[in-house]
């Protein structure tokens, strides 16, 4: 009986080795420093390099902030007057501030463009002369505005001294409108109202009685 021969197993051709000097093949840790740097990630910064500064504001960068704010300030200028302060809001909403915004604003008012005098003029026209308003209330609304305090006494000396005028007009008006009210209550809410007008309490007790007498009303 023939003895069973074992299979001959023939030694595969060993591969290649691959040179990691030639870059061929798979990449590692002994590649050669040029073709290593290629998987590293950018040097952001050099020690011996000066680094750039991050967000330098160039001169075109702040004539442009200018011109863009000179544009917002004068369309708001447009639609209605403001006081100093509030153009100087208006300024630091687009980012300008400063010296800068000083002599933006010096400007503007050297061109008439802002003019707290007028403004607060204005104010007195629209909250006394035509809504009725008394002296408080007229200067609630320029300190609202944040007008120059100066400005503001100055203009308010030129209201009438006398209030009872402008406060019997208005509480005239208002008793025509309270016929089915006893005479105390319509007392009571005509100083209510004058007062709420900014009118002192004497101003308004003396225009109430005024009103109610004239109306052919009792007064207490």
């Amino acid at each position: 009986m023939s003895r069973a021969t074992s299979p001959r197993w023939t030694r595969s051709a060993r591969a290649p080795e691959r040179s990691i000097m030639t870059g061929t093949g798979e990449e590692n840790s002994m590649a050669s420093p040029e073709r290593s740097t290629e998987s590293l990630a950018p040097v952001s910064y050099l020690p011996w390099a000066a680094p750039e500064a991050v967000g330098e504001t160039t001169p075109a960068d702040v004539e442009t902030t200018l011109l863009a704010a000179e544009n917002v300030l004068t369309r708001r200028l447009r639609a209605r007057s403001l006081s100093h302060a509030e153009a100087e809001g208006v300024l630091s909403e687009v980012g300008v501030y400063g010296e800068e915004a000083d002599e933006l604003l010096e400007r503007y008012e050297r061109l008439g463009y802002l003019d707290e005098q007028r403004l607060a003029e204005q104010i007195v026209h629209t909250h006394h002369e035509r809504k009725g308003l008394g002296r408080s209330a007229v200067e609630a609304e320029m300190r609202r505005r944040q007008i120059d305090p100066c400005v503001i006494y100055e203009v308010l000396d030129t209201l009438d001294v006398d209030e009872v005028g402008p406060a019997t007009a208005s509480a005239d008006q208002r008793a025509r409108r309270m016929g089915d009210l006893d005479d105390a209550t319509a007392e009571r809410r005509l100083l209510g109202f004058l007062m709420r007008k900014g009118y002192s309490s004497s101003v308004s007790r003396e225009a109430v009685k005024a009103a109610l007498q004239a109306a052919g009303r009792s007064v207490r």
